[in-house]
């Protein structure tokens, strides 16, 4: 199963969060501590360590050395830019809403003979009616009237 873009784009954010967050953690800084270090707000270094906030190439660069870890701060930054350029290509693909894929898929589906769907705790839309049934739960009921 894929995941949609933007999920993997703030997945990819929340890596690089986490990363900063554990290099903190080995300095052994506070969050004020580090903010104080690095000349911040309190409040922005842990925006960007929840990944509420991208972190910027500078961004990076002052948190590495204000946790002495400057060997990291080359990956981290080539991390950061990654997540940008995915959720970049997520804001193209979908800049102008989701109708024109969703009509992408509606020849595919038309040709669709067999469909199998396996979801515990949802009813897939295509089978769902207008009286609030599902049409697994009318054919049933057709079968055994």
């Amino acid at each position: 199963m894929s995941t949609s873009p933007s999920s993997s784009a703030q997945a990819a954010r929340a890596a690089v969060a986490t990363r900063l967050g554990g290099l903190r953690e080995e300095a052994e800084l506070a969050g004020r501590e580090l903010a104080l270090r690095c000349g911040w707000s309190p409040a922005k270094s842990s925006r960007i360590e929840r990944a509420k906030t991208p972190a910027s190439a500078a961004d990076i660069r002052a948190w590495c050395t204000a946790c002495g870890a400057e060997d990291q701060t080359e990956d981290l930054i080539a991390a950061n830019r990654q997540a940008d350029q995915m959720y970049v290509h997520w804001q193209k693909l979908y800049r102008h809403g989701m109708r024109r894929t969703q009509e992408e898929v509606v020849p595919l589906y038309e040709r669709t003979r067999h469909f199998r769907v396996c979801c515990s705790n949802v009813v897939p839309g295509m089978l769902q009616t207008v009286r609030g049934g599902t049409a697994v739960d009318h054919c049933r009921l057709s079968r055994h009237s």
